[in-house]
């Protein structure tokens, strides 16, 4: 039996100061390992809500979010925060680096947190599968937004999550870059067995994937 790495039982988020929004309603989702699954819906139907939810970024207001068959709910910060660490890779539409730090110790930073800094070879790996190797040393204020997203990018794999849940990856980056992401998404989850889900407008990076999924009402429908 193929091992299921993401379980999503009627998961509810409303939204609104009433909280009479619905966004998501009785969402269900399963995940097996190493699968790639995309998910296309109109702006403001609950997209990027569902990542941050599956990531325990945020609460559902009933429902449940399972990961490798660990309940969400039952973790408390920091606890939260660690399982995210070792387990979920995120990529994020606006690339939440650390402005702090250079390029190399924003791709690091996920092995610290996880004990892994002797696998430090794995940066040199991504940042020449990227384009950025260049970049290494600069802090985020000196990149462009493609750039930026390409060091997003490293850093959710670097320390290779089960889950890597990635929202427009391709979005802010031109059309050559991003077919070399979708090249490498593909790669590297194969090799590593990785599970993905995927928001994004794209069709070649739906294509990508597995299933393609439609969120409409609140729900996921197949393509």
């Amino acid at each position: 039996m193929t091992e299921s790495v993401l379980n999503i039982r009627a998961l509810q988020r409303r939204f609104g100061s009433a909280h009479d929004v619905q966004v998501l309603a009785d969402l269900n989702l399963d995940l097996a390992a190493g699968e790639r699954v995309a998910v296309m819906g109109a702006s403001g139907s609950g997209k990027t809500t569902l990542l941050h939810l599956a990531a325990g970024m945020d609460t559902p207001d009933a429902g449940e979010v399972l990961i490798g068959g660990r309940s969400l709910s039952g973790l408390v910060e920091p606890e939260r925060t660690r399982f995210r660490a070792r387990y979920i890779g995120l990529i994020f539409q606006d690339f939440n680096l650390i402005d702090s730090l250079t390029v190399r110790e924003n791709i690091e930073l996920p092995l610290w947190l996880n004990g892994l800094t002797a696998e430090s070879a794995r940066i040199e790996s991504l940042a020449e599968e990227l384009g950025i190797t260049a970049l290494l040393q600069r802090l985020p204020e000196k990149l462009s937004g493609g750039e930026k997203q390409r060091v997003a990018i490293a850093r959710a794999l670097v320390h290779r999550p089960a889950l890597l849940l990635a929202d427009e990856p391709t979005g802010s980056l031109d059309q050559t870059t991003a077919e070399g992401v979708l090249r490498l998404f593909d790669r590297v989850t194969r090799q590593h067995n990785v599970t993905l889900l995927m928001v994004t407008h794209n069709d070649e990076a739906a294509a990508l994937c597995d299933r393609i999924l439609h969120l409409r009402h609140g729900r996921l429908s197949e393509s």
